[in-house]
């Protein structure tokens, strides 16, 4: 009679699984299965309980996170042009507060500089995008790279 007890918990943790869908009481569940399993060999409760306790553990700290892993988009992933931010490009004019041309890996963008200005030919460093223009630094002043 334990197995039936044993199994309405899992069903019971299924169904908070299927409402919360974060993998925890799945694992739960699984626990909840094999002490079912157990307790059709023996009717000892440690054994069961025991036997929740090792498979729910294991699956809560192994399992799971391989599944989020495989499952959750990846996230704060810079890419497109907010992928420039940190690379280094040069000065094709001089680049001051609102205006300014550089090349970044063979490609031409507009620049502007958050303060002073760089002279044309100088190596500079992207510290952010702003729409279509590059925000840089002269390469020895270049802050660390923010993203967006």
């Amino acid at each position: 009679m334990a197995w039936a007890i044993w199994g309405v918990i899992a069903v019971v943790l299924l169904i908070i699984e299927l409402v919360t869908v974060d993998f925890t009481f799945i694992m739960l569940a699984g626990g909840a299965l094999v002490a079912a399993l157990i307790s059709l060999g023996t009717d000892s409760l440690i054994a069961q309980v025991l036997g929740f306790a090792i498979v729910a553990l294991v699956l809560l700290l192994f399992v799971r996170p391989v599944i989020k892993r495989h499952l959750e988009p990846k996230r704060d992933i810079p890419s497109n042009v907010y992928a420039l931010a940190g690379k280094g490009g040069r000065a094709l004019t001089q680049i001051t507060e609102s205006s300014g041309r550089v090349t970044i890996g063979g490609e031409e963008w507009s620049a502007k500089t958050q303060s002073g200005s760089i002279p044309a030919g100088e190596n500079v460093v992207i510290n952010r995008v702003e729409g279509v223009t590059v925000v840089v630094q002269r390469v020895g002043l270049a802050e660390p790279a923010t993203q967006m």
